[in-house]
């Protein structure tokens, strides 16, 4: 395909090109929604835990959502 560029000149496209460049926006776009919304928390802990040296065991998804939930609720709510 042959596209007109904004400066005037024309332009090649593959579009295999086209198809990896919106995968690797939308792969973008999911992982920035992943982390807005809280879902990649567990894989960005296993990554702390994994970098820091003398680090304890891991926690498994179930014990880190639980501790979370834990810190999350257990401090006096001061609303009304």
């Amino acid at each position: 395909m042959r596209f007109v560029s904004a400066l005037g000149g024309t332009t090649d496209v593959n579009l295999s090109t086209c198809f990896a460049w919106m995968r690797r926006m939308a792969r973008i776009a999911w992982r920035g929604l992943r982390e807005w919304c809280g879902d990649a928390a567990y894989e960005r802990y296993l990554r702390s835990t994994r970098t820091r040296s003398g680090a304890r065991e891991p926690l498994t998804p179930t014990e880190f959502y639980v501790e979370q939930l834990n810190r999350r609720y257990s401090r006096p709510n001061r609303c009304c």
